[in-house]
């Protein structure tokens, strides 16, 4: 139980990962405002370490934000994080996750969200809207860290001698298009730059965030999980 606070809901889920994907994903600070886009519109960070991560993040409305300050500490070796508002709006919330093994590669989340809010119906309310939130923040985690699982189940099989030969047809049916190719040795995406065509790895080399759909500007793929160029 959190001093001061009401619990006004509880949200559980099943992830087909092991813990170690899910807590890499507390710890990675940095895909809120890109993975999470309609829900955070930035980030910076404060401080970072083996304890968690504090930052100053923005939320919507884009052309009006408001800012908070967000702690998320671990609870030593427990599974358990906090992710407390520090400053903004909602200061003195605490939401408390537990991280439980399901299996090699299964395991599944606890939340509790506490809330300053002594009226009951009121922080059932804020309790749903909260459970709404996390859903669909977990949903975009659940993706983004099994194809960080499978980046690097790739990265580990074995490779080929030499890259196959994959016949796009002519130039000018390539016109407009940048088609991903599927090769031994990874997706490659086939893009035309300053009137160019190459071919380059459709996984970021960061964490293997998806490049297939990320636009290009200025001569560069731009990840949908963290912004890099």
């Amino acid at each position: 139980m959190s001093e001061g606070l009401t619990r006004a809901a509880v949200y559980e889920r099943e992830l087909p990962v092991s813990t170690e994907r899910v807590w890499e994903n507390v710890h990675d600070w940095e895909h809120l405002p890109y993975l999470h886009s309609t829900a955070f519109c930035g980030i910076e960070l404060d401080e970072a370490g083996a304890w968690g991560w504090r930052a100053r993040v923005q939320v919507p409305p884009r052309e009006a934000p408001s800012e908070l300050l967000i702690e998320l500490r671990l609870e030593g070796d427990t599974g358990r994080y906090h992710t407390r508002t520090l400053e903004g709006p909602g200061t003195g919330a605490d939401t408390i996750t537990t991280v439980m093994a399901r299996g090699e590669r299964a395991s599944a989340v606890r939340v509790e969200f506490w809330v300053p809010e002594p009226d009951a119906d009121r922080a059932a309310l804020i309790g749903r809207g909260m459970v709404a939130l996390y859903t669909r923040l977990w949903d975009e985690d659940e993706r983004m860290m099994v194809e960080r699982q499978s980046f690097l189940d790739r990265r580990e099989a074995p490779r080929t001698a030499s890259p196959e030969a994959h016949d796009l047809g002519p130039v000018a049916a390539l016109a407009g298009t940048s088609p991903v190719v599927e090769t031994a040795r990874g997706p490659l995406r086939v893009v035309e730059v300053d009137g160019r065509w190459q071919a380059v790895s459709a996984l970021c080399p960061h964490l293997g965030g998806p490049l297939h759909d990320a636009p290009v500007e200025e001569g560069h793929l731009i990840c949908p999980w963290h912004g890099y160029r």
